[in-house]
């Protein structure tokens, strides 16, 4: 089954995104976001979730458990308007995606 692209985050980048045919929510609420999140990864229909660094930010430690605690949707942090991501460990993504090494 082919998994699909969603983004999560500042509206620039879901509209952005949405242009070129991604699906996406525009929040900034840490909270819809995690509860998006948890959706995403209960329907299994998403691989790889874009997330704004800010929002990330905001989610801190509550994202981490949600990227240990399942296989996919893998979530990437992407850049806002005011820099790049603090974290963004493609190649550990990419790995687990793969899953080999740990």
């Amino acid at each position: 089954m082919e998994k699909k692209l969603f983004v999560i985050g500042h509206h620039d980048a879901v509209l952005g995104l949405a242009l070129v045919g991604v699906d996406g929510l525009a929040t900034e609420d840490p909270e819809r976001a995690l509860a998006k999140l948890a959706e995403l990864r209960q329907s299994q229909a998403v691989g790889l979730v874009l997330i704004s660094a800010d929002l990330a930010e905001r989610l801190g430690a509550r994202l981490e458990e949600f990227r240990d605690s399942g296989d996919l949707p893998i979530v990437y942090e992407i850049p806002t308007r005011e820099g790049r991501p603090a974290y963004a460990p493609a190649a550990q993504l990419v790995r687990r995606a793969l899953g080999v090494g740990s």
